[in-house]
């Protein structure tokens, strides 16, 4: 129902203690119960309740190979949960448990410069390959750039992409991204929507949407807006939300930054240039949180004792650099990182940005 949105369903949960008996109350009563919930719109509430649709929604994800996640789903993110006004529920195409593991929002506007594009590609592929998800909007521009840098980094890579769009999942917008949608939830990422079927898209829902892209991720970046660019929206949803907030220097003699340079003078935005100096902020977090924990594989046949103490001084699924391993091994730097060349040629460990290495 378009005016019935989070807000009033938690009234009628709060006063019938849940839909199901809300939908066998009198329209009378809810009104009296809810104040927010006039008695017209009472009436057609009840109505809805009492009707088919959920399981017509239900039948219709099935066929489709959408899965619809609500408030009581354990699968829920509480990232979400904790923002004003969650959706009551996510409609999802592909891997629903990346929700709730690390993501970083690239957002940007439609219209890319070739520097824009360029830097949202670059920045997604290194991200994805230290394991971050990368999210946006699924939009045409520095969200399209930002979705396939995630994906060129392959599928053997720890981080992969989601897409939130604005519309239903039936009605993806723009209609030339819809390969690309399929293409994230064939490669293990996710698509999300908060819309039921047939919903199209306008001004209210593309800005709803941006709440999400902010909401889902621990940071944003923002790679190119200019005064007035939508993507200042999302800015301002992480802002509110606490998350941490990033934005890429531009040419100062163009108008198409000026919304990065703002949020940099205002102190809103830290600058960045190059993907590790993300990185190295989250440095500090589980980036792998929400993942099972990995099992540690047998140790490979044929390794010198140098090797050996080298691989043992790398965990699996941790990061760490030479200078690092070099010190746990006990051995000297210049040993270790003729070592870790030799390992990596025989896909035993792998680089990551930052001169970090990871068991592959």
């Amino acid at each position: 129902m378009p005016r019935v949105g989070a807000a009033k369903v938690r009234s009628l949960i709060r006063a019938f203690g849940s839909l199901g008996e809300a939908a066998r109350a009198a329209p009378g009563l809810v009104a009296e119960r809810c104040k927010d919930i006039g008695p017209a719109l009472a009436e057609e509430a009840v109505s809805a309740l009492r009707s088919d649709f959920a399981a017509r929604e239900e039948a219709r994800a099935q066929d489709a190979g959408v899965r619809i996640l609500t408030w009581e789903d354990a699968l829920y993110p509480e990232s979400l949960r904790a923002i004003p006004s969650p959706p009551l529920c996510l409609y999802c195409v592909g891997e629903p448990r990346l929700l709730a593991q690390t993501q970083v929002a690239i957002v940007g506007t439609r219209r890319p410069t070739v520097y824009a594009a360029e830097q949202a590609r670059r920045f997604a592929l290194a991200l994805a390959e230290a394991g971050i998800h990368v999210t946006s909007g699924l939009a045409e521009g520095v969200d399209a750039a930002a979705h396939r840098g995630a994906l060129d980094a392959g599928p053997d890579a720890p981080g992969r992409t989601l897409a939130i769009v604005g519309t239903a999942l039936d009605r993806i917008y723009p209609e030339g991204n819809k390969p690309l949608a399929r293409e994230i939830a064939r490669a293990g990422g996710l698509v999300v929507s908060e819309y039921p079927f047939g919903r199209h898209g306008d001004a209210k829902t593309f800005p709803q949407r941006n709440r999400l892209v902010a909401g889902l991720s621990k940071a944003t970046l923002v790679v190119e807006a200019g005064a007035r660019s939508g993507t200042l929206i999302t800015a301002g949803f992480a802002r509110d939300f606490g998350r941490a907030l990033y934005a890429l220097p531009g040419r100062v003699d163009t108008p198409a930054f000026v919304g990065n340079h703002a949020l940099i003078r205002n102190g809103e935005a830290r600058l960045v240039a190059r993907p590790a100096d993300i990185l190295e902020d989250f440095g500090e977090l589980d980036l792998r949180e929400g993942r099972d924990a990995p099992e540690a594989p047998a140790e490979p046949i044929g390794l010198t004792d140098d090797e050996r103490r080298l691989w043992q001084a790398l965990p699996p699924g941790e990061d760490a650099s030479l200078e690092a391993l070099a010190e746990r091994a006990g051995l000297p730097l210049p040993a270790v990182s003729a070592l870790a060349i030799g390992l990596q040629m025989r896909r035993l460990i792998r680089p990551l940005p930052g001169g970090l290495v990871r068991r592959a």
